[in-house]
This record gives structure tokens, C-alpha cells and sequence, in this order.
């Protein structure tokens, strides 16, 4: 098999004509269709992750897959099989087939942020995790966020919102830093840990210390066997499944979304928390014109 020089294969039968070509397992087949009723529009958008959560298969059982079908690994079929659609769908007339304005693609995609909210909401109806939470969070002496990447805006959001309540929550992007809080730690403290793989080293290194001090540690994200999840001592589970939209972003938008509903919960519960939120409101409209 030839290779051009990016790492992607010349071979430029489309993935349905290469499934034909060799033996697959019936499970592979049944990957095999499940990526190719991705519409064009989700695969743009979506990762390495998202395919393994579409089609219900690890990472590297397709990994695996592609590279049985004469692809140079997932990306490679990735980056093909959006060549294949364009080919296929060719240029559209505006107001022919499927729409790609800026109105039709905003519905699509806050569409699946609201399909992926209504499943959040349910998540948290099924489990008390969520209320085992929000009650730690009254109680802890100190609470630290570790996160990183996309995760640690999710973190910065936490914190930004719950710091007006009068909480002692403190977040930094800063991967020593998180180490040193971690190390800081002990039994009357909360950790809470944002990774929607659950496998960032740098999150659940600092969540390890953390735990190892004898402090509470949550866990939110999307994988609910992964190594960080299984170190929990309460995870609280992001969307999951086969729902539209990319995983890995609207899920992340969900969990920020988490932050407003923590505090909300906290301000039915305890008056003194709205009382303190609604005293830095007050001194912030001072400087507001």
C-alpha cells in the first residue's frame, strides 16, 4: 500500500468498498455502518473520542478497524471519510438539501446542546451524587478544582460562580500549583476533578494527592470506568451515549451549565450563602453605570 508523504494512504476506495473487500467480524460491520449514518456535518466536528462514543467502540477497536480497511489509522479514516461525503454531496444551491447557513447550523448544534442538557437533567434525577455534592460543598473547609485543557474552563466557571456564595473554593490553571493544593489537603477538604476522558494524567495526579490526604473527591466526567472515576469517591456523570453533536464540547458546556445549577441548589438551601452572593452584587452595581 502506497503512502502519501502526510501520513494519509492513496488508496481512495470509499469505506463502504472497502468493508466489502475484507473479512470483517460482525461487531467491525456493525461499527463499520454506524460511521458511515454519521452525517457530514456531526463528522467535521467531531474527535477521536466522539467516532468511539457514536459507534459504541473503544478508541482502539476502531483504531484497529481502520487499519484492517487499508486506512493508515483513525484519523486517516476519519479525514477520508469526510473527502468521501464532500464528493458525494458535491456542491449544494443555496436552499437545496440539506442547509449549512449560519441560522440552519446554529439550530443543529444548540439542538444537541439541548438534547444533551434534558439527558444531564435526568442524570441527576437517577442518582444522588449530585445532592451528596452539593452537601459536601457546605460543609468543607477548603475545596479545590483540578482540571486542565478545555476541562479547567469548566474549573474557572466553578469557581467564579461558586466564590460568591462565600465558599472557600479555589482554582488554578497551573498544573504545580494544583500539586501544592492537593498537597495541602486533608479530611475536612473537597477535590473536585473535571476530565470528560477521565484519563488526563496531570488532573488525576493532583486528584491521587489530593484523595491520598484523606480528602473527598468527585469526579465529573463523561466515562464513568475510567482511572480517574474509578478513584472517586462520588462521580457524577456527564451525557453520554449515542446523542448529536460532539461530546467532548457540549458536554463541557453542560458541565459549566453544573456550576449555575450548584449554586442555585446552595442558595435554596442556605440563606446566608444568597445573603453573601447578593452583597457582592450590590458592591459591583456601585461601579456599574
Amino acid at each position: 500500500m502506497v503512502t502519501d508523504l502526510d501520513g494519509t494512504s492513496e488508496d481512495h476506495r470509499p469505506l463502504r468498498l472497502r468493508a466489502t473487500t475484507v473479512n470483517l467480524f460482525p461487531t467491525e460491520r456493525r461499527i463499520v455502518e454506524l460511521l458511515l449514518a454519521i452525517p457530514s456535518y456531526e463528522l467535521g466536528a467531531m474527535t477521536s473520542s466522539d467516532l468511539s462514543e457514536k459507534s459504541g467502540a473503544s478508541r482502539s477497536s476502531i483504531d484497529r478497524l481502520s487499519r484492517k480497511l487499508g486506512y493508515q489509522g483513525l484519523k486517516d479514516m476519519r479525514r477520508s471519510m469526510l473527502l468521501e461525503q464532500a464528493d458525494r454531496d458535491g456542491p449544494q444551491p443555496a436552499g437545496e438539501g440539506r442547509s449549512n447557513t449560519t441560522e440552519d447550523i446554529a439550530r443543529r448544534v444548540m439542538a444537541a446542546l439541548s438534547t444533551r442538557a434534558d439527558v444531564m437533567v435526568s442524570l441527576i434525577a437517577a442518582s444522588h451524587a449530585f445532592d451528596q455534592l452539593v452537601e459536601w460543598l457546605t460543609t468543607a473547609r477548603a475545596i479545590h478544582m483540578f482540571g486542565a485543557g478545555e476541562s479547567a474552563v469548566v474549573c474557572a466557571a466553578f469557581e467564579a460562580r461558586l466564590v460568591r456564595l462565600g465558599l472557600p473554593i479555589m482554582f488554578t490553571a497551573e498544573y504545580h500549583t494544583q500539586v501544592t493544593h492537593a498537597s495541602l489537603m486533608g479530611p475536612q477538604d473537597v477535590a473536585i476533578a473535571i476530565s470528560h476522558s477521565g484519563g488526563t494524567k496531570s488532573t488525576a495526579r493532583a486528584a491521587t494527592i489530593a484523595k491520598g490526604n484523606g480528602a473527598r473527591l468527585a469526579v465529573i466526567g463523561g466515562i464513568a470506568n475510567s482511572p480517574l472515576a474509578r478513584k472517586a469517591d462520588l462521580f457524577l456523570q456527564l451525557p453520554t451515549g449515542p446523542l448529536p453533536g460532539s461530546a467532548e464540547v457540549l458536554d463541557r458546556i453542560v458541565a459549566i451549565g453544573l456550576a449555575q445549577v450548584v449554586f442555585e441548589c446552595l442558595t435554596a438551601r442556605r440563606p446566608d450563602m444568597l445573603a453573601a452572593s447578593v452583597r457582592i452584587d450590590d458592591a459591583f452595581n456601585e461601579d456599574r453605570f
